[in-house]
């Protein structure tokens, strides 16, 4: 199979399913549903059931794990783009939610998916108690201050100052790199994977997790600033274009991409979609590169 027909299957189920998560209810349901089923490439529930089905666990049994990434996903994505945080007027091409919802409620919609993503978790059936388990704390904490949260202060912290790459490498490990690492690991757990593969898929993790965030850097810097010209540059947000240098991110992607194709190449055949999801995250920042070079 293909990497594009695996993704667009996958991300199709995926959508099914957090649809079904929320059902159509007027009110305040109608705002999580705004939010929730508003697109996207859904890469971290894709990880969760490709790093499953690598320890032999169908899609039907990790998909509850893996729309639960997604909802602490969009959860980050709402309150991000609040005025006292990011302050975005649109996400993925549409009004964001506090702009169509008001502030209270956008925060509220936040909340309400935060929560029902351990709820999902916890209703999953099939699976030993003991993988729930492990599986809500690598959630919780790549969620919490020791993730997501913890590099979204750092972030906010280093706000207009010069930040070092080692502190640009701090920041998103946690605030990007820690979702994406707890993406593989959840689905490595659910599907029983034993101690080396879960080491290697870790590992995959960590290098994809930093290959991701480098590559978006790159966008962002690349993309035009549009009406209101919030990029990452104009908000003066730490960034590896920032630190490196485009040509010196786009090497750093690079070799972050080589270190996650080299913890999975003893997996063999079974993880080859995701060495090809690796290549396609670095792939999009350097055609795009190509292209404002041209």
């Amino acid at each position: 199979m293909t990497l594009a027909r695996y993704l667009d299957e996958r991300r199709r189920l995926v959508e099914r399913s957090l649809a079904g998560l929320v059902p159509p209810k007027r009110g305040f349901r109608q705002a999580m549903r705004y939010s929730l089923l508003a697109g996207g490439k859904r890469i971290r529930p894709i990880l969760t059931l490709a790093a499953g089905e690598v320890a032999g666990a169908s899609p039907r049994l990790t998909m509850p794990f893996a729309c639960a990434l997604e909802l602490v996903h969009t959860y980050s994505l709402v309150h991000d783009d609040l005025p006292a945080m990011d302050d975005d007027d649109l996400r993925r091409g549409r009004p964001t939610s506090h702009k169509v919802y008001g502030d209270g409620i956008a925060i509220l919609v936040g909340d309400a998916l935060l929560t029902e993503a351990f709820g999902v978790i916890a209703r999953a059936r099939g699976v030993p108690a003991s993988r729930v388990v492990a599986a809500v704390d690598e959630l919780s904490v790549a969620a919490g201050e020791r993730g997501m949260v913890g590099g979204q202060a750092r972030d906010l912290a280093a706000e207009g100052s010069t930040p070092t790459l080692a502190q640009v490498r701090g920041i998103h490990a946690l605030k990007t790199g820690a979702l994406l690492r707890a993406a593989v690991r959840v689905g490595a757990i659910v599907g029983g994977a034993p101690r080396g593969m879960l080491a290697r898929l870790t590992a995959y993790g960590d290098a994809l997790g930093l290959a991701f965030q480098i590559a978006d850097d790159i966008l962002d810097a690349l993309a035009d600033a549009g009406a209101d010209g919030r990029t990452d540059a104009a908000l003066g947000k730490a960034t590896y274009p920032g630190a490196l240098g485009m040509g010196g991110a786009r090497a750093h992607a690079r070799r972050a991409r080589d270190q996650a194709l080299r913890a999975v190449a003893p997996l063999g055949s079974k993880a080859e979609i995701l060495g090809a999801i690796a290549c396609y995250v670095v792939d999009r920042a350097d055609q795009a590169a190509e292209r404002a070079a041209s």
